[in-house]
């Protein structure tokens, strides 16, 4: 695992740098979204893996974080409340169902929780920063999450909005398009990059990515939803996750492992297992 320059929204281009209050590390707090009703892997969230709810993995790297002060999961679960109150997290309050289905955002789980806090907390126990662990990355280590963090504050007064966790990718997004459905008879494409810039040489523009060698292409990284850290003024504020300026934490390929299928989870068992048996 290595760092990385910083990703800016916006293909390259700069972003505005905004002025943020700074970080209060007594303040920094982590949230665990842990919806019921998955489809993939029924009841994912509170299922047996490697001797532990799967979101309890999660819970552990959020109180065993050297950096973080409070563990909260958020669910709209009475049952997945209490195996999150069991295994050490704060868990205050249900999610509304209308923004707990499968099409709800993380901006929405934010909003609701920064609201919750700001009706039922002192104003010096408000999140300074909020670090998000998704009980799907049961592999992911506290050592990381330490090291994510450290990132985002080694950069604090650089105006970053958010950071998020990347592996790299192929080139293979700069050939792929969109077929726009109100243009002509809904058959044109439309490339989903529409400009890069060459690889060695930043500043020049390649304004047809589809049609040059991937070689002077620019390296694409995948967001692996391990670790997301977000301001919570950008939340506030911007009304995004993400913002205009997100800093990139870059990890490895072999790092990274989905459990959306009864394939996948097997096989995260498995690394997991061997995580265990190295320490």
């Amino acid at each position: 695992m290595a760092d990385r320059p910083s990703c800016e929204a916006g293909g390259g281009a700069a972003a505005t740098t905004r002025s943020f209050p700074k970080i209060d590390r007594s303040r920094i707090y982590a949230v665990v979204p842990a919806r019921a009703g998955s489809k993939g892997v029924r009841g994912k969230n509170v299922k047996d893996f490697c001797g532990k709810p799967l979101m309890a993995w999660a819970i552990e790297n959020g109180l065993n974080s050297k950096h973080v002060a409070r563990t909260f999961v958020s669910t709209d679960s009475d049952e997945y409340r209490q195996v999150a109150v069991k295994y050490g997290a704060e868990a205050p309050f249900l999610r509304p169902p209308e923004i707990s289905h499968d099409t709800a955002t993380d901006f929405q789980l934010f909003e609701h929780f920064l609201q919750w806090m700001k009706e039922n907390e002192p104003a010096d126990r408000q999140p300074s920063l909020l670090v998000q662990l998704r009980p799907t990355a049961p592999c992911l280590t506290v050592d990381v999450v330490d090291k994510a963090i450290e990132r985002f504050l080694l950069h604090e007064s650089e105006g970053y909005d958010s950071l998020r966790s990347v592996t790299p990718h192929d080139h293979e997004a700069f050939n792929m398009y969109f077929v726009e459905p109100l243009a002509d008879d809904g058959n044109r494409l439309v490339p989903i990059i529409s400009k890069a810039w060459h690889r060695e040489r930043p500043s020049e523009v390649i304004l047809e990515p589809q049609s040059v060698a991937r070689q002077i292409l620019p390296q694409i990284y995948w967001h692996n939803a391990y670790v997301d850290i977000i301001r919570p003024e950008t939340i506030k504020e911007q009304g995004s996750v993400l913002g205009s300026r997100c800093l990139s934490f870059l990890m490895s390929a072999d790092e990274t492992i989905d459990i959306d299928t009864a394939e996948q989870w097997t096989a995260a068992e498995m690394r997991k297992q061997a995580q265990l048996a190295e320490n």
